[in-house]
């Protein structure tokens, strides 16, 4: 961060451009932001910056307006996805809307995050720290504030997040946020093997609860050295029969009649 974030700015709004725009001289960030005005201007913005324009640079993170004339924040937002040399841009969207509808219909169209209005500078100051850290080279700290623990959460189980941004939360400090990346059915199969030896157990287990876990890493893990990990797979009625059957016969009784129920029940 030290050559600062390239911020995108796509709002209509003169009064919110000027709470956005205080919100960041007050934050700890460096930074430098450009300002577009609706979405249209948004889209010939980012094409110059394809095209190579020397006034006009690719963003490290945007911030789009969801509600605005000429082409609104979904349509915008639909349109980076959709463009393979945009799709990788960290995209935030500001809103005065709290429907579930509106979230839900930008999460589907691959939204990173989204801030409500109107806009703080330590709320806006962590999301873009939080986003930025974990798609750039930038080293993930030990220590996160309240409000950029909850972001790495809400990032590592996104399904939207990019690959690398979740090979990068896979090595975060806590163990929430790492089993969070377990649980992502967008997490490479590379990087459950890594999480399926992770020193928690906890996570280990998340492993085995991500529905694209394979077959091969899931017998492994039905012989974890956790009682705890095999009691989870004893119970999740996603087990294949075959591992319950094996499990039957596991050392702990636990274990062994939680899998004799579990087999019982996919039997009726």
């Amino acid at each position: 961060m030290n050559e600062g974030i390239k911020i995108l700015l796509v709002e209509d709004s003169p009064s919110d451009i000027r709470l956005t725009e205080e919100a960041l001289k007050r934050s700890d960030l460096t930074y430098s932001l450009h300002i577009v005005n609706d979405g249209v201007e948004a889209m010939d913005y980012l094409a110059e910056a394809k095209s190579g324009s020397a006034e006009k640079i690719i963003p490290d993170v945007i911030l789009l307006d969801l509600n605005m004339p000429r082409k609104n924040g979904h349509e915008v937002l639909s349109d980076i996805k959709n463009d393979p040399s945009l799709s990788l841009i960290p995209v935030v969207l500001l809103t005065v809307s709290d429907k579930d509808e509106d979230i839900m219909a930008a999460l589907h169209l691959k939204m990173n995050y989204y801030i409500a209005k109107p806009v703080t500078s330590k709320k806006l100051s962590s999301i873009i720290k939080a986003i930025y850290t974990v798609n750039s080279e930038d080293p993930v700290s030990d220590v996160h504030t309240g409000e950029e623990m909850y972001i790495r959460l809400v990032l590592a189980g996104n399904p939207h997040t990019t690959q690398t941004a979740l090979i990068r939360l896979a090595d975060d400090p806590c163990e929430r946020v790492r089993c969070r990346v377990a649980e992502n059915e967008q997490a490479p199969l590379t990087l459950l093997d890594k999480l399926a030896n992770d020193q928690s157990a906890e996570v280990r287990l998340s492993v085995s609860e991500n529905p694209n876990v394979p077959m091969k890493l899931l017998e492994k893990l039905a012989k974890d050295p956790s009682e705890d990990v095999r009691l989870g797979i004893s119970s999740n009625s996603r087990t294949p029969a075959q591992l319950l059957r094996d499990l039957i016969r596991d050392e702990n009784i636990y274990v062994a009649s939680s899998a004799s129920k579990t087999l019982e029940g996919l039997k009726n």
